[in-house]
């Protein structure tokens, strides 16, 4: 059954139905004076709908927050409407090519072509990583962020720069945003995060030397904690929370 991924002013119109939070089907009563831009996908259709909040809840449907809807909706709908967000962020980036100016025009379900100098252009991907470090079998370094929209503790993460392999952009943010040293990186696993165009690439670490000295431009606090008095933790569905859920299993 194909979908349509309507987003509205930064947010996704959604089904609601006892409290679950569903992606709708395409919308076949929506006339083009309604869409403001249609992106064809395999799955659906993805909309920048022009339609008021009213005629929204006239047809069932409900504005939420792209990021908090995860916590409601079932884990497939999400990623599949995360795909329609970082595609629909593509295609409004790309409107004209970047090297000459000239109006491109889609070739391919993942590629932008410049019909005047041939330039191609494919949906960006920002690689970040989030790295848990442990010290001895009972402590993580833990952070509290600036940027966290919640009171919640999480794990050291940052964007990779030019030049630079995964296992260093881990030791580099550690370095900038806490002052340690760590030995052993591993990888642990991979989440994409549409905001805009994410994927956050995990690690473990083990602890090897340093104080805490935290970042100030960026961190609120920076602790080791215990594994008996964790502070709030992220939501079930972050893989940071995954990484601190998988070593509370140790």
């Amino acid at each position: 059954m194909k979908k349509m991924y309507a987003f509205v002013n930064g947010k996704v119109a959604l089904k609601e139905e006892n409290g679950q939070l569903f992606v709708p089907e395409v919308i076949d009563s929506l006339s083009r004076e309604d869409i403001a831009g249609i992106l064809q996908l395999e799955d659906g259709d993805i909309a920048t709908s022009i339609l008021s909040e009213e005629q929204l809840s006239s047809m069932g449907l409900v504005l939420h927050d792209v990021r908090e809807s995860r916590l409601q909706i079932a884990s497939a709908d999400f990623q599949a409407m995360c795909r329609a967000k970082q595609l629909l962020f593509w295609h409004n980036n790309t409107m004209f090519c970047p090297t000459c100016g000239a109006p491109t025009f889609r070739s391919d379900s993942l590629e932008k072509r410049c019909p005047k100098c041939g330039h191609l252009s494919y949906p960006p991907l920002a690689p970040a990583i989030i790295v848990r470090v442990e010290r001895g079998a009972d402590e993580i370094l833990m952070v509290r962020a600036k940027s966290f929209r919640s009171d919640h503790y999480g794990l050291v993460a940052g964007f990779l720069e030019p030049g630079e392999s995964l296992e260093e952009c881990v030791a580099r943010e550690l370095m900038e945003e806490t002052h340690i040293k760590v030995r052993n990186i591993k990888y642990e696993g991979s989440q994409p995060w549409p905001f805009p165009c994410g994927v956050m690439i995990a690690f473990s670490a083990e602890y090897e030397s340093g104080d805490i000295i935290k970042q100030e431009e960026e961190l609120v606090d920076a602790q080791w904690f215990h594994r008996d008095n964790l502070p709030k933790l992220p939501d079930g569905m972050s893989i940071a929370r995954q990484l601190i859920d998988a070593w509370l299993k140790k």
